[in-house]
């Protein structure tokens, strides 16, 4: 009797084992959040995308426009920030005037300074609905230094920043290489030193007058070839010392 009550119970739980699933295996619907997909696994197991580098990045929202952007472009020294400073500080003189009177711009308008890097920051669409993406709803006028050391970079950023521009004027700021060289000489050691790469191409014509002449005309003709790829409306030059306009960059 012993042994039969012993196998009787040796079966009921053999049975019992049988009906149970094992531990390792859940029933695939229990945890999974049912939201009309016919194979519930589906809605746990999202497929995950790598982005390669060479697809681009879509960044959320639209990269908002400069409604005009004024270029004002010469070697160091040149008179670029004498320049800008009297365009955002009315009122006008004469020759300021003149020069807005060539772009064909409004002199009563605004006018804000800026930078290749800032606006870089203004049109990016993460800052597209921040109070200070108001500035490119003004005039932006950008310094930009045709013998700094990161003129380069510059150009690259001025480029990209030339497609998301309603409107982009020129303005090429020019004075004859012996009146540029002794400006740049009377800025050493000052607090309003040149660029390095400005004094390298004056301190040159201790060495020979000609090759620091052609540095200096070289940068402004790297300069022409690249702004004649942008799509500008108006361009003019100028000489700031002596407040009067040029046809173009004389040669060497």
């Amino acid at each position: 009797m012993h042994f039969l009550a012993t196998s009787i119970k040796n079966n009921s739980i053999t049975s019992t084992l049988r009906q149970r699933p094992p531990r390792n295996q859940h029933d695939p619907t229990k945890y999974c959040h049912h939201s009309g997909n016919n194979d519930p696994l589906k809605s746990r197991h999202k497929p995950s995308y790598k982005l390669h580098d060479d697809e681009p990045v879509k960044a959320k929202g639209k990269r908002k426009l400069a409604r005009h952007v004024i270029v004002i472009a010469g070697a160091s020294g040149s008179g670029k920030s004498k320049l800008i400073q009297k365009l955002s500080q009315p009122p006008h003189d004469a020759f300021t005037l003149g020069v807005l009177e060539r772009l064909d711009c409004n002199p009563k308008q605004r006018f804000k300074r800026s930078t290749v890097e800032r606006m870089q920051r203004l049109m990016d669409p993460v800052n597209s609905k921040k109070r200070k993406a108001r500035r490119l709803n003004s005039c932006l006028l950008l310094h930009i230094d045709l013998t700094s050391i990161n003129h380069n970079n510059n150009l690259k950023l001025l480029r990209h920043i030339s497609k998301q521009t309603k409107r982009l004027d020129v303005i090429t700021l020019y004075t004859s290489p012996d009146e540029w060289r002794q400006r740049i000489l009377d800025r050493l050691h000052t607090s309003n030193e040149p660029s390095l790469r400005a004094a390298l191409i004056a301190l040159s014509a201790r060495a020979s007058r000609r090759l620091s002449n052609f540095m200096y005309h070289r940068e402004y003709r790297k300069w022409l070839r690249t702004f004649s790829d942008y799509k500008t409306r108006r361009h003019c030059f100028i000489n700031t010392f002596e407040q009067s306009f040029l046809k173009t960059i004389p040669p060497n």
